[in-house]
């Protein structure tokens, strides 16, 4: 089964090289969006072997994970697996995430970020608590955390979900359009 990690960043040089490395040991293929970062995140994410599709300018979360999303359409992939580039996420689970999807037929595998002793800050968690509930309202959807950006998905999601919005939102849109296609959602 063919794997890929798909990576939105904007000013994550810090960071980006330490996750694609991380990342590489348990998918076939990164690919880094750098949206229009104005640090070394495509340099620091292309040492580390990651492919990156370029933004000249920062145009949102949304818009990275389209790009993304349009790479793996016309790649040869079973699964993406997608991973936010500021370290909150553990590689190391991306395994579990794939296994959820593949074992349990899934469409769309959610990861939960919050049962472990990282902290997000306050005001990120309210504002992600918020969207959660509005989000689940929207669809009925049995998702703890519908912002969490890390998520497996299979190829039949990918060539169904559609999704406009280039801000945080997308993460949102993505579940609500893939409930509304009838597809399959999990949380791990």
């Amino acid at each position: 089964m063919h794997t890929i990690a798909c990576i939105p960043a904007f000013n994550e040089g810090d960071r980006i090289r330490k996750v694609v490395s991380e990342v590489s040991q348990f998918v076939d293929k990164v690919i880094v969006c750098d949206d229009g970062s104005n640090d070394n995140t495509q340099m620091e994410a292309e040492s580390a072997g990651a492919y990156v599709i370029v933004h000249k300018k920062n145009m949102g979360k949304g818009a990275a994970m389209k790009s993304l999303f349009e790479f793996a359409k016309s790649s040869n992939t079973d699964v993406i697996v997608t991973i936010d580039a500021d370290g909150q996420f553990l590689p190391k689970e991306i395994p579990k995430l794939v296994k959820s999807l593949t074992e349990q037929n899934a469409d769309i595998v959610v990861g939960y970020r919050f049962d472990d002793k990282t902290e997000m800050p306050k005001y990120r968690k309210v504002g992600n608590k918020v969207l959660d509930k509005i989000t689940n309202i929207a669809e009925k959807l049995p998702i703890r955390d519908t912002q969490s950006g890390f998520r497996s998905y299979s190829k039949n999601a990918l060539t169904k979900i559609e999704f406009t919005t280039n801000g945080f939102g997308a993460d949102s849109e993505i579940l609500i359009n893939a409930s509304k296609k009838g597809l399959k959602i999990l949380e791990e």
